[in-house]
């Protein structure tokens, strides 16, 4: 994967943030992706984010309901 492939994936991501997410909805997006924003920097916690520790137990409850109820796994994203 190309540097321009995640820097057009990044420049969607904070167009659908800023215009399509509320407030509770960028929290919970934030929380979703801090771990991989983190890791991308070699940090435990990424500042601004709110969200220490990157286990389940650290993602809003609320969200690991939804993720759990509606099946939601990362298994590959080809079409």
């Amino acid at each position: 994967m190309g540097d321009e492939a995640a820097e057009r994936l990044l420049a969607k991501l904070r167009v659908f943030v800023a215009e399509q997410l509320d407030e509770e909805e960028r929290a919970l997006f934030a929380a979703l992706v801090a771990p991989g924003v983190a890791r991308a920097y070699g940090e435990p916690e990424v500042e601004g984010f709110g969200v220490a520790g990157w286990s389940l137990s650290a993602l809003p409850s609320s969200l690991v309901r939804a993720l759990q109820d509606q099946g939601v796994r990362v298994v590959g994203l080809e079409p």
